[in-house]
């Protein structure tokens, strides 16, 4: 019985141990991976979107101010996936892989595609800024909750597209259906933020090392499209899509709008 009991306050005590290492450390780093549910709201009658996903890789620093309060932050890549589809008939020139912008200064003998369906395939930058609020160890468990923003910067992105392709004189040409894999530059607003709440529970591994599991939602505030006149904008020139006049010829340029909240699954190993 005695054996028992000393080697019960051993545990204890080595538990009790690792758990104080990680819980004395100010800062935090290491590698995050996740994956989230897009919810696509558009805010306009033209298009439709279906909910996209997300995966997401990086590195995750945490630093605390104090043992119940610290700042959540870090550098993540987000691989970004959704689908739109257009309620009426939206055009855009292309030259080969490449979809042309207005400030490309196209003519009306372009080839030209009429889209039905988009999948946008986007990468971005994402530097999450949270205030972290957390319990103390127990055992060699804790729990937090974390509230902030998450600010992505758009790295690249390239659209598949099918509708119907149209020759440099204006005629369908019944071959070209599906444009896969285009060069889209313009398309994607080069800010997109989203607010939220995630919360989550630590697990001492041993020492100062840490497995992290968190779930959040982060509602999404800014436009995922490119705006006429937005930041880092200039008027329509970064625009690509377009309506046809009576005549055949190229109308005013065209924006959609949509806003992009997400459901973000994370986990992470802190050292």
């Amino acid at each position: 019985m005695k054996k028992i009991l000393t080697l019960a306050l051993a545990s204890t005590m080595f538990f009790s141990a690792n758990a104080q290492d990680a819980a004395d450390k100010k800062v935090m780093a290491g590698l995050t991976f996740g994956g989230a549910l897009n919810f696509n709201k558009p805010q306009t009658n033209t298009i439709d979107a279906n909910v996209g996903g997300d995966f997401v890789a990086g590195m995750a620093l945490d630093w605390n101010f104090s043992n119940n309060i610290g700042l959540a932050t870090g550098l993540e890549f987000d691989f970004n996936r959704f689908r739109t589809t257009y309620n009426k008939d939206i055009f855009f020139d292309y030259r080969d892989k490449n979809v042309i912008q207005a400030k490309d200064e196209p003519n009306n003998a372009e080839t030209s595609f009429m889209l039905n369906e988009r999948k946008h395939k986007s990468i971005y930058l994402t530097i999450p800024v949270m205030l972290k609020f957390q319990t103390n160890f127990m055992g060699y468990m804790r729990y937090y909750g974390k509230f902030g923003v998450r600010n992505s910067f758009l790295l690249t992105t390239r659209t598949n597209n099918e509708g119907q392709g149209f020759n440099e004189l204006g005629a369908i040409d019944k071959e070209i259906t599906q444009l896969d894999d285009m060069i889209s530059p313009g398309v994607m607003s080069f800010y997109k933020g989203s607010i939220g709440l995630s919360g989550g529970a630590e697990y001492n591994i041993t020492g100062s090392t840490v497995l992290v599991a968190e779930l959040g939602f982060y509602y999404g505030f800014s436009e995922v499209f490119q705006q006429e006149g937005a930041l880092f904008g200039d008027d329509d020139k970064s625009l690509s899509l377009f309506q046809r006049e009576e005549d055949g010829t190229r109308g005013a340029y065209y924006s959609p709008s949509l806003k992009q909240s997400q459901l973000l699954l994370k986990v992470a190993v802190l050292f």
